[in-house]
């Protein structure tokens, strides 16, 4: 078992932790009078910052092993480089948008989604393919699907409200797992 059971609290805390910066994108994108794609951009610098930062964290406190650790960190270089890239193009508006979306999306996707096939815990394993499965659909949908700014924004906005939201519930799915897991080892 890569995730030993004792350890579902701390990945329950890590999914929780990773909804933060999921749920203030959705929240700053709900509220926002201006979809215009360089407030996709700036939304998206913010989200990928925190949520690699969330990222690092879950490498250095989830004991992941072997190439799962590997994977969550190369998720969390690649956010920090996507982040990077969005900051940097700010101004080119929807295409720039569209392509650092619909890169970032595929590319984090294909890691999560391979992370949980890989992992033997399958409760962990459903959280994390159904994570990656949420994100690929954001991929495919802002690379195939003709859109304008409010769009394209707003896709980004709703796949923020969903995985934050069901992030939250995973996590706290998980360490109630644990927990009942703890009272049936010790009875």
């Amino acid at each position: 078992m890569a995730i030993a059971d004792s350890s579902l609290t701390r990945v329950g805390n890590a999914l929780i932790l990773r909804s933060i910066p999921a749920l203030v994108a959705a929240v700053v994108i709900t509220f926002s009078r201006n979809h215009a794609a360089v407030v996709g951009l700036t939304v998206f610098v913010g989200f990928a910052f925190l949520l690699a930062s969330t990222l690092i964290f879950t490498v250095m406190s989830v004991p992941l092993e072997g190439l799962n650790r590997t994977l969550v960190g190369i998720q969390a270089i690649a956010t920090v480089v996507a982040a990077a890239i969005a900051s940097a193009t700010l101004t080119g508006g929807l295409p720039s948008l569209l392509l650092v979306l619909s890169i970032w999306a595929g590319i984090t996707a294909a890691l999560e989604l391979y992370a949980g096939y890989r992992e033997s815990n399958r409760t962990v394993a459903k959280e994390w393919l159904t994570i990656g499965g949420f994100t690929a659909i954001l991929a495919i949908i802002e690379a195939v699907v003709p859109m304008n700014d409010v769009y394209a924004v707003g896709i980004f906005g709703a796949y923020a409200a969903i995985v934050g939201v069901y992030q939250v519930i995973a996590g706290i799915s998980l360490r109630s797992d644990a927990q009942s897991t703890t009272r049936k080892v010790s009875s």
